[in-house]
């Protein structure tokens, strides 16, 4: 988080607030925090664990007119607080612009995402849209309502993804929503190392997945796509005996299909 706030403290753009919502046990953050305080408005808070129900708490006390959601490890260049500002002056039928993360060396990170940009749809939203790469309009923020608190990393649930794209596909059916790929959000990329911390996460991200799919009518069709992706992976990566590809594969296959059951 200290890189976080180092690097949010060099943005060109210096009309903005910082809410962070602090769910340790302790006040770990409070002396990390009050260095930064004096250079730009902070608003701590405080909420029990779950992704979703802390940005729900930190939604209630927005007053700017434009609203992200970076994670912790996440980090801004120095114009993209600018540069977010600028689309939607340029975009203003837009109610929500979403970018591209990509890690320190430029490649994409978190996923693959398109390099083209063009509208957000029910079936391109997976490749166009990350919660830390969201910026939407306060009055969208509002009428959207919350996350939904069973979905997202930390919930007493075992879905532990897909918040954001769900509250995408819920603002679709209200508001214009666009994709820029220039908008990058830097953020490291966790596949780099298939750790066993990883491997685990990924059985409860792919319940996640298969949740909001589920959640939101997808197509046969679109499900077994899904399902396939990840068990040719793991097939294909026992094949080449890299087995803890192999089994984050099968924990993905295996948690893609609980969720859509």
């Amino acid at each position: 988080m200290e890189n976080f706030l180092e690097k949010l403290e060099r943005q060109v753009y210096r009309d903005f607030e910082l809410i962070v919502v602090d769910q340790n046990e302790d006040d770990r953050l409070v002396p990390l925090l009050d260095r930064y305080e004096p250079n730009f408005p902070i608003l701590r808070l405080r909420s029990p664990r779950g992704l979703s129900r802390a940005r729900n708490i930190g939604l209630r006390y927005v007053t700017g007119d434009i609203v992200s959601f970076p994670d912790d490890d996440c980090w801004y260049d120095p114009e993209l607080l600018c540069k977010a500002v600028h689309l939607f002056v340029r975009n203003p039928e837009a109610s929500i612009i979403t970018g591209r993360s990509i890690d320190a060396d430029g490649k994409d990170a978190v996923g693959k995402f398109d390099h083209v940009e063009g509208s957000v749809d029910k079936y391109n939203v997976w490749r166009r849209a990350v919660s830390f790469t969201i910026f939407l309009r306060k009055e969208a923020a509002d009428a959207i309502g919350g996350f939904d608190e069973e979905i997202g990393v930390g919930a007493s649930s075992i879905y532990h993804s897909g918040e954001e794209t769900d509250y995408i596909l819920r603002a679709l059916c209200r508001f214009n929503v666009y994709y820029y790929p220039d908008l990058t959000v830097r953020h490291p990329n966790p596949l780099l190392q298939y750790s066993p911390q990883i491997i685990r996460r990924a059985y409860k991200y792919g319940c996640g997945f298969g949740k909001v799919v589920t959640k939101h009518r997808y197509t046969v069709r679109f499900k077994i796509r899904a399902l396939l992706k990840p068990f040719l992976g793991m097939m294909l990566f026992c094949t080449a005996f890299q087995f803890p590809k192999s089994q984050y594969y099968w924990n993905s296959f295996k948690g893609r299909l609980r969720g859509m059951l």
